[in-house]
């Protein structure tokens, strides 16, 4: 009689391993067939031999059955609460960078969206999982944002009428036009939203010709980085040297002067002013002497740009890996640029004041600080002895922090017949590394950077945090160690609960 329950335990536990195995590797393979029919064969095979009307009978299998019922009540419960839960969920994400949470950029992308978009994800059912996922987190916060799974082995013709040539594609469709993606991550289909939304191309135009850094470079000086973030902002982006031009092109959105080296000539003042003036928007990145010759010209619009360089005397740059040259800022004005960035921090490398001009009593002039370096840091006004030695020198000239080191301005110049734009954008940095390459990808800068931009676009809905990189944790394992956490979760562990209730089973028999 022991020996058939015996039968009847072991038949239980090769079912139930054999379900494991088949939850792990998803497939009916012949190892989970073969331990679910052993003990199935051995489940029925005890049964017959310990008549299974006496055991039906008996008041301890009366108990089970009630304990049974109860567990199925459970159960239902359990999966009444998912039922209601799947269509109506609750969202917490207690990852570290917010992972799994949408960006404040794809969000604002998503809740303005004037026409359905639609996503064709040409998944295997394999590997639906994190593409179904993120599709659902897309879903959630637009109702003109719709998507479908399908397999490209199923639907080949599908496959080809959108060109889909790889596994794990993603088409994104709104009217008659679509974008094609490689792969289901969030900054690229924000990004693809964007192409297809976006009614007219816009283009940037950074100056060459006074020792800028370029937009072609790829080392740490120049602005490829920058370069391509526009670029998937759909917009395009070109070099201009102004010294060969008689005005800026028509076609020019932005113009972003990225920290001259060199003086710029009279006449390239000229055409920045005309433009400027019609209503067109200019971002000046102006890194501490040598003088450019902007800084009269800036006045005129309510900047003061100092002859300084901000030092940060706090020691917080240390956690970064950064010097006293290099001031971290985490204050910022009331600004659309800067509304998002207030938990956020930024770098500037040798950067100079650029405040708020308030001899200038312009009414058509808006001047906005967006950005004011700590408390503990200083405009130190004779800085060249500073990078000769290597040593800071504050003295009782040198004001300290908060220091103002960028400003927005807003000039209304609807009077003008030839206008652009009814009002005209200007942004100064007093800083050109913070954008390059080097420290583009920094904290928030590159955000910093894009926002500005967006702004003096006129394109407010990108002003946010764009989306991040997944931090991706993996536990590498060799092969003999992931067949060691398999035995020991899969088998042993389970054996070993299983043999605990065995054992006590038969101490009180």
């Amino acid at each position: 009689m022991k020996l058939y329950k015996w039968i009847l335990a072991g038949g239980f536990l090769l079912v139930f391993i054999g379900l494991i195995v088949y939850s792990i590797v998803n497939v009916w393979d012949y190892k989970s067939l073969v331990l679910i029919a052993l003990g199935l064969v051995g489940i029925v095979y005890s049964l017959i031999k310990l008549d299974i009307r006496n055991i039906l009978k008996d008041r301890r299998f009366l108990y089970g059955g009630n304990a049974l019922l109860v567990a199925l009540l459970v159960i239902a419960i359990v999966g009444l609460l998912d039922f209601f839960l799947a269509r109506h969920t609750i969202r917490v994400d207690t990852t570290s960078n917010k992972q799994f949470s949408l960006s404040d950029q794809t969000i604002k992308v998503l809740k303005n969206l004037k026409k359905d978009v639609k996503v064709l994800a040409f998944v295997k059912d394999i590997n639906k999982g994190p593409v179904e996922d993120l599709l659902t987190e897309y879903s959630h916060v637009s109702k003109r944002f719709k998507w479908e799974l399908i397999d490209p082995d199923e639907k080949p013709a599908i496959a080809r009428r959108h060109r889909v040539r790889e596994y794990g594609n993603l088409v994104v469709m709104c009217e008659d036009r679509e974008e094609q993606i490689s792969r289901a991550e969030e900054e690229d289909l924000t990004n693809a939203i964007i192409k297809v939304t976006r009614e007219e191309r816009k283009k940037v135009y950074f100056t060459a010709g006074h020792g800028e850094g370029s937009i072609e470079d790829d080392d740490r000086y120049g602005y490829s980085r920058a370069k391509e973030a526009i670029k998937e902002q759909n917009y395009d982006v070109e070099e201009i040297i102004l010294a060969e031009k008689d005005s800026i092109p028509a076609d020019a959105s932005v113009i972003v002067v990225p920290g001259p080296k060199k003086e710029l000539f009279e006449h390239e003042k000229e055409i920045l002013k005309n433009y400027i003036e019609a209503g067109g928007s200019v971002l000046f990145m102006l890194d501490p002497r040598p003088s450019v010759g902007l800084e009269d010209f800036l006045k005129d619009y309510g900047i003061k740009v100092g002859d300084d360089i901000v030092i940060d005397a706090s020691g917080l740059g240390r956690l970064f890996g950064a010097g006293p040259d290099i001031p971290i800022v985490a204050t910022y004005g009331d600004h659309a640029i800067v509304k998002d960035l207030g938990n956020y921090m930024t770098f500037f490398p040798g950067v100079r004041s650029v405040r708020k001009d308030e001899n200038n009593s312009d009414f058509k002039l808006d001047v906005v600080e967006l950005a004011k370096t700590g408390s503990q840091s200083y405009s130190v006004k004779n800085f060249e002895d500073m990078y000769k030695t290597g040593k800071i020198k504050i003295t009782k000239d040198d004001e300290k922090g908060p220091i103002p080191i960028a400003v927005a301005v807003t000039k209304d110049v609807s009077n003008n017949k030839d206008k652009r734009r009814e009002k005209a954008r200007i942004v100064v940095v007093g800083d050109s590394d913070f954008a390059s390459n080097a420290y583009f990808a920094n904290q928030a800068n590159g955000d910093l950077f894009m926002n500005m931009i967006s702004w003096l676009l006129a394109d407010e809905d990108l002003i946010s945090i764009r989306p991040k990189s997944p931090d991706i944790r993996t536990v590498n394992m060799t092969p003999a160690q992931l067949k060691s956490v398999f035995w020991l979760t899969v088998i042993i562990l389970p054996a070993i609960s299983f043999g605990i209730g065995v054992l006590v089973y038969i101490r009180r028999r």
